[in-house]
């Protein structure tokens, strides 16, 4: 029978579905997919459940059936048959609801831990067949929460082993409780002036009880972070800064290590029996502690964020912070603030040719640098790297009218010790000029010649190591001869760690004697750092970045990728690491705010001393960080993971001080559109490495846009994307979902990318309060919200993450002013009719009418297929018609968006004697990814004219506008949207094809407003 049929569920099988605490009923869905080759048959689907788990009752018989009943009403479907490669199906609902377990009011419940499968045959007379035997499908698993908090005295979430304390504080996190804890016991450092160099110290730290999932977000190897996940018991193969538990009760319980404030350099790892043991390395010289920061909600990112605010106070007030900050001069700090005017920065822009004396700052603008599309020299044209190479290369793009904005020189410009083939990490840094042979007229004959002959190229970036290079400093080159210099020795105890180690837990650690058994696993190759190599004196590092920044700006450089900054972490003297480490990134931040605007990516610079020192707090302007290791072409494993684990780092990295980075990719390639979907989702900015000649241009248009002044930019959400399933496992192979969101709350647009993580197809089911910003309607809703955050709160996506950049230096944005009803343009504007009631009051007082008040309402469009649904309102019972149904093949991915709908009551027909609803949303920018980013804002306006809108949309009764002038009739098409039966019409409007055959200019804006008035 598994030949003939499959079942998709939702809840899910075979992963851990959280519950929000509501005494409403529960639901399953179910949908039977069953081939044409068999006949329609009157199937029967049953949920089997642990009633004896979810009723708390003892005496209950364990194991129950849930009989499921079919329904007309399917769960909508967003994605497409694959025609001929898929045979035709009949699809079958079957859904029921539990009792809620906490319908008592007279008493204080505990959470629930429910496992549950499926079982169903072809019809009555028939054998139960059950999923696990035919599919190999684990069971599922509930965690429901409780709707009244049970723990509000617990003290504290870690059962803590001797020797710790914890001190309860008070969060800024609404609804989590926080705690700091300490070791009694100080970890031992080094006097200065020993000689001696600091070895980690280790404490068992406790346990979390009741553990279902843990999430781990770990050093993979000494740059770079990636997410692990286990059960009930933790088994740490690689050190972890954060650790994440999932109790079986819905608790989340989430320990953050505590770095950047002491010199202390501190991580966890486990035991074998699954104890967390604090790891932590004092090279400050004196007896410090072990600190550690834990904090518990019903919301992994209320738990989150009461942790990482608390971090962020820690080390704004520390002598190390404040040790760091007093090295950058006053004149060019600038506060960075989690809002959208974060975008005037300051430098002295000779690169530019600014009238400003050198070093003296200015406003600069730096909009362009995060949302012009980038082009990086790595992956395509590889290390033996030069300008001929540089110019074919963006010539294969300006020839099919790709505006490349920005460009960064990666590796192998520099001029080097050895020659070109010798192995990068024997090779060192002689002089700041390019080499002569790569680069034969200098640096700055370079970039004229690019700018010359590309103009849309605004930013020059160039890439360095923070050494200098992967072997540090020539002693025979012009910089050894002019900067003071040191002879330093690096650890011998890296590990380098390949994307295919990383996808399986390496070994554990040598140096931990303590750690679990081994595991198979591949073995783990040696850094390929020199033992021992040069360095710029921290004493002379100041002037040597500002030195060699001055440089680059007078050379036409605009911009700098720093690597290898994990190199301060692997120094191997305790004396080294603590004159080193702030220093240099000291030195670092001020030249590059001096001389470059702040125009910095930081690279392979995931070590807690920067995570936590340099990037947590917020008294400098933001960079954009290396959220992940590289991006591998030809490892095919390896793109499925790097998607996973930059996902997950974000969950980390949205609370630091920077955009994420994804690393580049490349467009014509078997994964492009898997990367540049989830760099479209990530927030930061987007690089493609293409070899020349090699372009996918339409998935090119699919992440970018045209602006009105011919310049291509990306569309970036407000906020960063992250992993919406925490706990979902890698190896689980399900589909992984990154949300995001833009734009206001209640107004904006959640972003909801699906990425299938299998070797084969997979079919699943989402509810729609999976989007970011789509919350609970109606009866009931409060309550889920009481017992974690305040109402305000709940309805807010996160700020403390990027911002786009103020609206209004945001050129590739899409302005709807107004519309008598309003729409966007290549842009679709989503419009329904309705009723509103029997009477025949005025529209004046119908539009006094407070929207808040209404249960709001979205639809939902896919990329891929361009379907839409109808209007959906979010219950707090997950109903077959809340569910999204999707299926993708090997390598697929989508993005889907939630709009929400706006109602404007007009007045219908003299005949009628009612008023008629039209419901309006902005789809934004067609052929777009995320084409509802590009939409700043839009108003909805009825001036008490008639509309005639129920046998359709005719364009004729519309007058469309752009920057006031009318537009063509033949720009504007209107369509029914036929998706799930829904009554609604598509207005398109072709704004590109209008703005150049209207010959509009945009003028001092870089804004396009669209007005649609309908009679």
């Amino acid at each position: 029978m598994a030949l003939f049929a499959n079942l998709i569920a939702y809840p899910p099988l075979a992963q851990v579905s959280v519950v929000p605490p509501s005494r409403r009923e529960f639901n399953f869905t179910v949908v039977l997919e069953s081939s044409h080759s068999l006949p329609d048959r009157p199937w029967e689907v049953s949920i089997w459940y642990d009633d004896a788990s979810y009723s708390a009752q003892k005496t209950t018989t364990a194991w129950q059936a849930l009989e499921l009943d079919f329904v007309d009403q399917a769960p909508c479907r967003l994605t497409e048959d694959d025609g001929a490669a898929s045979p035709a199906l009949r699809r079958y609902t079957y859904t029921g609801n539990l009792a809620s377990p906490f319908a008592s009011h007279d008493r204080i419940h505990k959470g629930r831990r429910v496992p549950f499968t499926v079982r169903y045959r072809i019809d009555q007379h028939s054998q139960w067949q059950w999923v696990y035997h035919n599919f190999g499908i684990a069971d599922g698993e509930l965690i429901l929460q409780p709707p009244i908090d049970p723990n509000y005295l617990s003290s504290s979430p870690v059962n803590l082993k001797a020797g710790w304390w914890s001190r309860k504080l008070s969060s800024e996190a609404p609804g989590a409780r926080l705690y700091a804890m300490e070791s009694t016991e100080p970890i031992h450092s080094p006097p200065p002036g020993s000689g001696q160099d600091a070895q980690p110290d280790r404490r068992v730290f406790g346990h979390v009880l009741s553990v279902c999932r843990w999430l781990a977000l770990v050093r993979i190897w000494s740059p770079w972070l990636a997410p692990r996940h286990g059960d009930s018991k933790l088994h740490l193969s690689e050190p972890a800064i954060l650790l994440s538990f999932l109790r079986s009760d819905g608790l989340h319980v989430l320990v953050l290590a505590v770095n950047g404030i002491d010199d202390v350099v501190t991580t966890f790892s486990s035991d074998h029996d699954g104890e967390i043991v604090i790891e932590a390395r004092n090279d400050s010289g004196k007896d410090r502690k072990f600190k550690v920061l834990a904090a518990s909600a019903w919301r992994f990112e209320v738990a989150l964020a009461a942790v990482m605010y608390e971090m962020r106070k820690l080390v704004r007030t520390s002598a190390a912070h404040q040790e760091l900050i007093d090295k950058i001069p006053k004149h060019i700090r600038a506060e960075s603030l989690p809002s959208e005017p974060d975008t005037v920065m300051v430098s002295s822009d000779t690169a530019l040719g600014a009238s400003s004396p050198p070093n003296v700052p200015h406003s600069n603008w730096l909009e362009f640098w995060y949302d012009a599309l980038a082009f990086c020299t790595w992956n395509s044209l590889g290390q033996d790297l030069t300008l001929d190479k540089i110019v074919n290369a963006l010539q294969s793009f300006a020839d099919n009218d790709i505006n490349i904005g920005s460009l960064i020189i990666d590796d192998n410009w520099q001029s080097l010790s050895g020659k070109q083939g010798d192995d990068q990490f024997t090779r060192a840094w002689r002089d700041f000029e390019a080499n002569p042979d790569g680069f034969p007229h200098g640096l700055k004959a370079a970039t004229t010649l690019i700018r010359d002959k590309f103009p849309a190229i605004k930013d020059i970036s160039v890439w360095h190591a923070l050494l200098g290079y992967w072997g540090g400093i020539d002693p025979n080159g012009s910089i050894a001869k002019n900067y003071k210099t040191r002879h330093i020795r690096t650890s011998s105890t890296a590990q380098h760690m390949t994307p295919l180690q990383q996808i399986a837990p390496s070994q554990p650690l040598a140096t931990s004697p303590i750690a679990s058994p081994p595991i198979a696993s591949p073995p783990i190759a040696s850094s390929p750092i020199a033992p021992s190599l040069t360095a710029i004196d921290p004493a002379d590092i100041g002037r040597m970045y500002s030195d060699f920044y001055q440089f680059l700006s007078e050379s036409g450089v605009t911009g700098v990728k720093t690597d290898a900054q994990f190199m301060l972490d692997e120094l191997a003297s305790t004396l080294d690491r603590r004159e080193f480490t702030k220093t240099y990134l000291s030195a670092w931040t001020q030249a590059h705010l001096t001389h470059l605007s702040g125009k910095a990516i930081s690279c392979m610079s995931c070590i807690p001393q920067i995570l936590y020192g340099s990037l947590l707090p917020t008294a400098t302007p933001r960079i954009i960080l290396r959220n992940s290791d590289d991006f591998f072409p030809d490892i095919a494993e390896s793109h499925p993971w790097h998607v996973f684990a930059n996902a997950h780092n974000a969950l980390f990295t949205q609370h630091l001080n920077a955009l994420p980075d994804w690393d580049m990719f490349q467009t014509s390639h078997p994964y492009s559109g898997y990367h540049a979907a989830a760099r479209c989702l990530s927030g930061g900015p987007i690089y493609i490495t293409d070899e020349p000649g090699k372009h996918d241009f339409d998935l090119i248009h699919q992440i970018t846009a045209l602006n009105p002044r011919k310049q291509t930019v990306i569309l970036r959400p407000s906020t960063v994307g992250k992993a919406m399933g925490v706990y979902d496992k890698y190896d689980e192979k399900g589909v992984l979902k990154i949300g995001a969101y833009d734009g206001y709350a209640d107004t904006g647009t959640g972003f909801l990318g699906v990425f299938n993580l299998d070797a084969k197809e997979i079919s699943f089911l989402l509810p729609i309060t999976k989007f970011p910003g789509v919350h609970v309607q109606g009866e009931g809703a409060v309550e889920m919200r009481s017992q974690t955050t305040s109402r305000a709160e709940s309805r807010m996506p996160s700020c403390e993450v990027s911002r786009r950049g103020s609206q209004h230096d945001h050129i590739d944005r899409l302005d709807v002013l107004s519309l008598d009803d309003d729409a966007d343009g290549d842009a679709h504007v989503q419009a329904r009719d309705g009723e509103a009631g029997d009477n025949n009051e005025g529209v004046e007082e119908a539009a006094e009418d407070s929207e808040e008040e209404k249960e709001k309402r979205w639809i939902f469009r896919s990329h891929q297929s361009g379907k839409i649904t109808r209007p959906i309102i979010p219950r707090v019972t997950t109903e077959p018609e809340m569910l999204l149904h999707g299926k993708l093949p090997v390598r697929g991915y989508d993005v889907w968006s939630s709009l929400p709908v706006h109602e404007v009551k007009v007045k219908g027909s003299q005949k009628e004697k009612h008023r008629s609803v039209v419901e309006l949303a902005v789809l934004g920018l067609l052929g777009k990814m995320i084409g509802a980013a590009a939409v700043i804002g839009s108003r909805f306006e009825s001036r008490g004219r008639r509309v005639h809108c129920h046998d359709g949309w005719n364009k004729d009764d519309m007058m469309v506008l752009i920057q006031g002038m009318p537009v063509p009739a033949d720009k504007v098409t209107v369509t029914k949207n036929a998706g799930d039966g829904d009554d609604g019409f598509v207005i398109e409007i072709d704004i590109l094809t209008a703005w150049k055959e209207m010959g509009l200019s945009p003028g001092w804006s870089n804004e396009v407003g669209v007005e649609v008035f309908i009679a």
